[in-house]
């Protein structure tokens, strides 16, 4: 356990440390430099905490040969030069940094594109891969990286009834490539492919056949279908106080305007998810 207060730690500042199994780095540490981790084979947990910003070249060399996962933090923008190289046993990556390296657009404004998808290979290419392409998990068995969608997804689930949410969660879980954990947090998994005849190092983090973006975006429009209904309850009542102030006929049929529907639709985030059908 390392004090907080902390603000770098130097390079190889653990190098060969074999004994070393669990660390937690305190938020104050903004900086983990080059081969800090060198060699520490023993390596079970590794601890990285908000705060963070930058992970230095080969920081884990020949590390995790006892951890399979590590997260790392929304905080953290560079990720040096193989940071994670040859990491025997490090089979899960989990990025909480989901507002950079996903599409913005999709989440805002429900845009589901059949070319791009979800992901941002831009950023992507930013903190994965340095300037001669080399991807920072080199010789890792990564099969996916996994990006956090809470944001996006947790607070509008915790908002509906009980009886809706645990049908969302249901839903989740039986999706391809969309992961709940025990605590809320919801991850989207993206395939890690290596280039078939291609020289070492040569990988790709995509999004094969769009599998994610489609299963996030049902999963949206499923959680827009239970705001709606919510919504749609508030709006009834709401007719019903004002005919009952004004003492009229609750036959009386009322017609909404609609652009007015576009507007409701939009004010309450469905646009681009569902259509007005009232």
């Amino acid at each position: 356990q390392l004090k907080e207060g902390l603000q770098v730690i130097g390079g190889s500042a653990f190098r060969n440390c074999k004994a070393l199994r669990d660390v937690t780095l305190p938020s104050s540490v903004i900086e983990l430099r080059g081969r800090a981790f060198d060699y520490c084979s023993s390596l079970v947990n590794l601890q990285l905490n908000e705060g963070l910003q930058v992970i230095g070249s080969d920081a884990h060399l020949n590390c995790f040969t006892a951890s399979r996962s590590v997260t790392i933090p929304s905080s953290v923008t560079t990720l040096g030069k193989g940071a994670f190289l040859r990491c025997m046993n490090l089979s899960e990556v989990i990025f909480l940094s989901g507002k950079t390296l996903l599409d913005q657009e999709f989440f805002s404004r429900g845009i589901f594109s059949e070319d791009q998808g979800i992901l941002n290979q831009g950023a992507i290419k930013e903190m994965l891969f340095d300037d001669d392409t080399s991807f920072v998990f080199n010789g890792c068995p990564l099969i996916n990286v996994k990006i956090s969608i809470g944001w996006a997804l947790s607070e509008r689930m915790a908002r509906l009834p009980k009886e809706c949410m645990r049908s969302v969660e249901e839903r989740i879980h039986n999706l391809h490539h969309l992961e709940l954990l025990q605590d809320g947090d919801v991850l989207a998994c993206f395939p890690v492919v290596r280039t078939a005849n291609a020289h070492d190092g040569a990988y790709q983090v995509q999004d094969t056949n769009l599998e994610t973006s489609r299963s996030l975006y049902r999963e949206l429009q499923f959680i827009a279908f239970y705001e709606l209904k919510e919504t749609s309850i508030l709006i009834e009542l709401a007719f019903w106080k004002s005919i009952i102030d004004k003492g009229g006929d609750r036959a009386c049929p009322v017609a909404i305007p609609g652009p007015a529907k576009s507007l409701l639709m939009e004010y309450c985030g469905f646009a681009g998810f569902l259509r007005p059908a009232f």
